[in-house]
Formats: structure tokens, C-alpha cells, sequence
């Protein structure tokens, strides 16, 4: 049998899906981006240790050796061999995608923030040193423009904006998240630069969507109640858990809308008895889950990291539909997708102002990137081909970085809305 393998290449996270036989799709599977934590958590760090042939190289080899990681968990698992997978699809932020293939990341270190005009993708795994899979098709989602990288196109390609009348939002939340809003005509795409709070990560009890993961909070008659990933015990708190710990905190009014955790004097709920204080400092916190051996606790600068992320993504969202004249339109499909998934309450983005709209129905996926890729290598190469060649024609990218008007909103949205 022949297999084919999709990648999403995340900052933090790296997903892999496999195909078989042409229909057989097995689950997906994860692991944490090999690069951390030796090169840093998010995109800048990335960068950092990669602005020369010989730094950018060790990024390569800890990518090529994630992937491969998961390319041994499928083999293993269900018995084939390298040989047997005939194409591998990769798609992930442009930072990522250059290290896959070693190109220094210098030109993403300054103004314009760019590839350099010399990029290109190899169409074959023996151009990347180390793959395991040899001499196979290899397909790199293109860069649209600066960050926005081959992971926008992938999820732009998965919900079809091309063929779309009404226009379709969607925000893929990692390390940088990435944002499209578009439809037949045009496609308007930018990256926000979040950080990774929205996956656990600059957390000081964060961690990856994994067993054990608080994936959801709720705060009731002054004490929480907490589900976790596969139901084991506590061992930290995920996205989707932030997420709803951060609403739950708003609610009961133990965190103000400037994202000060109150002392227990000043909060007029039941709740108060969920904040304590620190042992050096004497700052307040929010105690979420005691058991003598595994303590989660969320502190200030939990709350500031949020906010940052928060504020990145409104203010984005908020240039984007500006640019793209959206109120011209009676209405639009929202998208969100990331690594909570399925683990996310649609009902409290909303009420953390993550957006510059409100009241819209919105559609929760588990990755939007890797169903690109799974799209792709399920599909037949003219119609897969076109479908990419499409959007590139009808996308234009908006950059963020040194925007001053990103730096104004940004400021401005740091707030909650009451």
C-alpha cells in the first residue's frame, strides 16, 4: 500500500496525518516541536538562532528530526516501510518552513521583513538533509508575504475561499496566529504576533493540549471545577483552559478590565476565596488546584501574557476587516482553529473581546492546517495545483510588523470590554 503524509509545522507543535491507499485516513498524531526548548518557544527566539547557514541548521535537523519522530510512531504502529510513503506535505509559518530548508532567517529579522527574493521550496525529500522518506515527493505550502506563510495558504485552501460567495474569517491560533478573511473575489491575510499563551506556552503552569491538560474551568459558589484532557490528573493548564479560566475570572469579577487580579477585599463575589498570595512577593494569585504534590496556579503575568495574546489578535482582526471593507458585506462565516480544538467553548471568545466582532456563530476546528494538508494529499494533483495557483492570485498580505497603527490599536485593546 502506498501512503501519503501531511505536516503542519507549528512553532510550538508539529501534526502529522497519514493516508493510505488513497481513502484510508489514520488519526492524527503530535509532538512537541523538537526545537524547544534549547531554541526559544516562540517565532522571534526561532529567528534568533537562526540568521546564519550554520545556527539555521540546527533548526533544521531538530524539525526534519520531529518529523520524523511521528513518521516512526505511524510505522510502528501500523507496519510499514519509509519506502512506502510516496509524497509528504508540509505546511507551517514562514519562519518555520525556511528553517525546514535552511535558509538563514536574517531578512525576518529587520525591516521589511521578508524572504529574500532567492526563496524556494524544494519539490523532493533528498534535498532536505536527514528525512528518513527518500527521494519522495515533497510539496512546501508557498509563502503569501513576510510571516503570513505557507500555513495561512494551507487553511485558506481547506475551507475553499476561492470558490466562496459569502466571506469566510479565520484565525489559526499558535505561536503566531494566523489570520485570512476572503472569499471568491479577493483574499486579505496577515499574522498576528500573540506569543504562545493561546498553547500553554510563557504559562508558568502552561502546557501543550496533551493527557492531563486542564482543558476546561468553571468558578461556582467560590470554588472551581476542572475537566481535564483524557480525564487524568492535573499537571497544567492548556489553551482552551486559559481560555476559560480567564473568562470564569472576568465574570465573578476577580479580575478588573484592566486585568488586575483585586486582593479578596475588593471582589464582591463568593469567588475571593480563590485568590491567594505569593510566598516572595506578596502579589496576588489565583490559586486553581491544589494536591500536596502538583499545584496550578495562575499569577499576574499569566494574566499580562493573555492579554498580550488577546490584544495581538483583536487589533489584527481588526485592520484586516477594516482593509477589507467587511460591513459592505450583511454576513460572514467565522472560523477558529488551534491546538484547544475541540476543547474550546465557542461562547467565551466572545466574552474575552479575542475579536472586533461579537454575536457571530462560530465554527471551532481542531486544525484548520492539517486538513490543508490532509486535503491536499488526498486530492488529485491538477485540481490541487490550480486550487493553490488560485489563491495566490487573488491574495494580498497586510504586515504587522513596525505598523504604527498596530501599535495603536494594540494598546487600545489591551482592556477587557465589559
Amino acid at each position: 500500500m502506498e501512503y501519503s503524509l501531511g505536516v503542519d509545522l507549528g512553532t510550538t507543535t508539529v501534526a502529522a496525518v497519514l493516508t493510505g491507499g488513497g481513502k484510508n485516513v489514520f488519526p492524527a498524531k503530535s509532538l512537541l516541536n523538537f526545537q524547544y526548548p534549547e531554541f526559544g518557544l516562540d517565532s522571534v527566539k526561532r529567528i534568533q538562532n537562526g540568521l546564519d547557514k550554520n545556527s539555521v541548521k540546527k533548526l533544521q535537523e531538530r524539525a526534519v528530526s520531529t518529523i520524523n519522530a511521528l513518521i516512526d510512531s505511524y510505522k510502528n504502529e501500523i507496519g510499514f516501510n519509509y519506502g512506502d510513503i510516496k509524497e509528504v506535505a508540509v505546511a507551517g509559518n514562514t519562519v518555520m518552513e525556511m528553517a525546514l530548508c535552511a535558509y538563514p532567517l536574517i531578512s525576518l529579522s529587520k525591516p521589511p521583513y521578508r524572504t529574500s527574493s532567492e526563496i524556494f521550496f524544494p519539490e523532493n525529500t533528498d534535498c532536505i538533509p536527514g528525512f528518513n522518506i527518500k527521494d519522495k515527493k515533497l510539496f512546501i505550502f508557498p509563502v503569501l508575504d513576510g510571516f503570513v506563510g505557507g500555513d495561512a495558504v494551507a487553511s485558506v485552501y481547506y475551507l475553499d475561499m476561492v470558490n466562496r460567495n459569502k466571506p469566510a474569517f479565520i484565525a489559526d491560533f499558535g505561536t503566531n496566529v494566523e489570520i485570512a478573511v476572503g472569499c471568491k473575489d479577493r483574499i486579505y491575510t496577515t499574522s498576528a504576533p500573540a506569543g504562545p499563551a493561546f498553547e500553554g506556552g510563557n504559562i508558568k503552569s502552561g502546557m501543550t493540549a496533551s493527557d492531563g491538560a486542564v482543558s476546561d474551568v468553571r468558578l461556582k459558589n467560590g470554588a472551581f471545577q476542572i475537566e481535564t484532557i483524557s480525564a487524568q490528573a492535573p499537571s497544567g493548564i492548556c489553551g482552551s483552559g486559559i481560555m476559560s479560566l480567564m473568562y470564569e475570572l472576568l465574570r465573578e469579577g476577580v479580575i478588573n478590565k484592566d486585568g488586575r487580579i483585586l486582593p479578596p477585599e475588593e471582589i464582591e463575589s463568593e469567588s475571593f476565596t480563590v485568590v491567594g498570595k505569593t510566598e516572595k512577593k506578596g502579589e496576588n494569585e489565583i490559586i486553581l488546584y491544589l494536591d500536596g504534590k502538583n499545584n496550578i496556579k495562575f499569577f499576574q503575568e499569566d494574566v499580562r501574557q493573555f492579554q498580550f495574546a488577546k490584544s495581538a489578535v483583536k487589533s489584527a482582526s481588526e485592520i484586516l476587516l477594516d482593509k477589507f471593507k467587511i460591513s459592505d458585506y450583511e454576513d460572514f462565516d467565522v472560523y477558529i482553529s488551534g491546538t484547544f480544538g475541540s476543547h474550546i467553548r465557542p461562547d467565551i471568545i466572545d466574552l474575552l473581546d479575542i475579536f472586533p466582532f461579537k454575536g457571530k456563530n462560530i465554527n471551532v476546528m481542531d486544525g484548520s492546517v492539517l486538513s490543508g494538508c490532509l486535503k491536499y494529499i488526498s486530492a488529485e494533483p491538477p485540481q490541487r495545483e490550480s486550487g493553490i495557483k488560485d489563491i495566490i492570485k487573488i491574495s494580498k498580505n497586510f504586515p504587522l510588523s513596525g505598523s504604527g497603527i498596530f501599535q495603536k490599536y494594540f494598546i487600545r485593546n489591551l482592556s477587557f470590554s465589559p
